[in-house]
């Protein structure tokens, strides 16, 4: 039951317990117990807004993907959930491990996190891709 607790809940984060009840024909309470459980164990991490960025002035979308410098490490990297704009950060496999994705008002702020932020923290090698239309976007990115 725990499973399709999470899918009505990915779908729809602000679905009450009673919502969720009806559409598993379980009682609220049953529900609110469950998930306050996945809670406490940390499996439902938290709740998030999906936002339209271009309403919300963001009109520069960007993924980089960049080599991370000799000594810097990863615990390092988490400096970068503190700069604006910085959306995701991830290791990934390949040649460029690192991959970082940027929201901004426009080009010309992009370049300047870039310049301001990536570059200092140790990121190299970056090979930076506009976004040109997301087709699908998932919570909180």
């Amino acid at each position: 039951m725990n499973q399709r607790i999470l899918k009505l809940l990915k779908m729809d984060g602000k679905m009450t317990y009673r919502e969720i009840a009806s559409k598993l024909r379980r009682s609220p309470s049953t529900v609110r117990d469950r998930i306050r459980r996945m809670e406490d164990y940390e499996v439902i991490l938290g709740y998030a807004a999906i936002v339209n960025n271009e309403q919300m002035g963001m009109q520069a979308d960007a993924i980089v993907l960049a080599d991370l410098a000799e000594g810097i490490t990863t615990k390092e990297l988490r400096n970068l959930q503190e700069v604006e704009g910085v959306m995701e950060v991830l290791m990934v496999s390949g040649g460029k491990r690192v991959m970082v994705r940027l929201h901004a008002p426009d080009n010309r702020a992009l370049d300047a996190i870039i310049s301001n932020a990536l570059t200092p923290l140790g990121l190299e090698d970056m090979d930076v891709r506009i976004v040109l239309e997301s087709l699908m976007r998932f919570p909180g990115v």
